[in-house]
């Protein structure tokens, strides 16, 4: 067996507020880490820190980026168990966006397709969500097209849940590491 994280954030961006206003749901943004302390995860999300609308396939590191220019980024963190088979479709998956960032773009799009719930994937385009659920499609059951899952779907799924509090203490090791 393996471990992957599923990570919820929410940053205090002007997009990650609106969303937040809009969708009512504590965390906006989501990412996935196969590393413990998860200071490696990749999502979809901005390509220029300080410019939201540019944005596709970013490898994201919590000390940079949004994240460092919003140290109190609040995240809750879950633990998934996969088995090897599972975890090599997983990253078999991911190496096609490690190959070929430059070829995705974020779906501004389907932000607006999902509160509306209408289910549109084109190839190459992605938001946050559709990505991740994209890796792990098959692996954990959804009820949903790929395109109209949010990162708050994930709260109501059947994971371990490690961690709710600081993005920037968890990353950093300054919690002791108590699993809830």
């Amino acid at each position: 067996m393996k471990e992957i994280k599923i990570v919820l954030t929410q940053t205090n961006t002007v997009f990650s507020r609106a969303l937040k206003a809009v969708s009512k749901k504590p965390y906006n943004h989501i990412s996935i880490s196969f590393e413990d302390d998860c200071k490696t995860m990749f999502s979809f999300g901005r390509k220029i820190t300080w410019f939201p609308l540019i944005g596709g396939f970013v490898k994201e590191n919590p000390d940079g980026g949004v994240f460092k220019m919003y140290p109190d980024t609040k995240c809750k963190i879950y633990k998934l168990e996969v088995t090897d088979s599972d975890y090599n479709i997983i990253t078999r998956r991911l190496e096609k966006f490690l190959t070929e960032p430059n070829s995705f773009r974020y779906s501004i799009l389907n932000i607006f397709l999902i509160y509306f719930n209408i289910p549109l994937q084109r190839n190459y385009y992605y938001v946050c969500s559709s990505f991740v659920t994209y890796l792990l499609w098959g692996i954990i059951p959804f009820n949903k097209e790929i395109s109209l899952v949010i990162p708050d779907d994930y709260n109501n799924l059947e994971l371990e849940e490690v961690y709710e509090g600081r993005l920037k203490e968890y990353v950093n090791g300054k919690i002791a590491y108590n699993y809830i």
